[in-house]
């Protein structure tokens, strides 16, 4: 009887699917794979390049904007990614400090998850080199929030440009990297020296999910990947197996 069961429980094992048996992927390699990726991409392709937004040390000031919160706040400290791909990823952009020593801290208070949302702002507006915005990278800590960060831009002669970057349904720090599509019109608009685009807050949306009260998150190393051909056309992209957001 014993050995009927134990057969039958290897037989189990053996016919089982493999994805359920599979070892999950680590997050830390799937992070140093896509930045080995661009890595190749700023390589290969001479037109691209990479445009630190901010390193979030503290030189650039952001603030929260959204009512009225006496815990609105953000700081400056000394928590960054624990990752050799956040270590790599420096090394591409020409304009980082040597050193990344700190993230900025961003928290608020949600009365109301359902029916309201926040936004930081940079002081001044960060204006985009000229070409195609193509993709965007980031650092991002979080609790497992039930909310979705959007990008949002301005431009002369245009409406407000909102692009969605993903959510921080999870725990810890990830490496978040979402493709950019901006309108066509736009895009025109961008590559003239008299309507650039300027990246003027990050968008922060609880869903009806998100429990009320304290909420924070860090953020660090926001960057943009420019397609700065002068010939380059709305719609060209890395020819790449990227897909459209993680």
């Amino acid at each position: 009887m014993i050995r009927n069961l134990l057969f039958c429980f290897c037989l189990s094992l053996w016919i089982l699917p493999k994805p359920i048996w599979a070892p999950p992927v680590k997050r830390d390699q799937d992070e140093a794979s896509r930045v080995l990726q661009l890595e190749k991409v700023l390589v290969d392709w001479k037109h691209y390049n990479l445009f630190l937004v901010d390193s979030f040390e503290g030189e650039r000031p952001w603030e929260v904007y959204r009512g009225v919160s006496f815990l609105n706040r953000i700081d400056y400290v000394s928590q960054v990614p624990d990752s050799p791909a956040f270590l790599k990823e420096r090394e591409l952009y020409k304009a980082s400090p040597k050193e990344e020593y700190r993230s900025m801290m961003v928290q608020t208070f949600f009365e109301n998850p359902k029916h309201e949302h926040l936004e930081i702002r940079p002081k001044e507006p960060i204006r985009l080199p000229i070409g195609i915005p193509t993709r965007v990278f980031f650092w991002a800590y979080s609790n497992n929030h039930n909310v979705v960060l959007e990008l949002v831009f301005h431009q002369k002669k245009s409406k407000e440009i909102v692009l969605e970057l993903g959510d921080l349904k999870f725990d810890g720090w990830k490496r978040i990297e979402a493709q950019i599509a901006v309108p066509a019109k736009n895009i025109r608009l961008n590559q003239s020296l008299r309507f650039p685009l300027e990246l003027v807050s990050i968008r922060i949306k609880p869903n009806p999910f998100q429990p009320k009260g304290e909420f924070y998150f860090y953020m660090d190393r926001l960057g943009i990947l420019i397609d700065s051909r002068e010939e380059s056309y709305p719609g060209a992209d890395v020819k790449d197996n990227w897909g459209t957001a993680l």
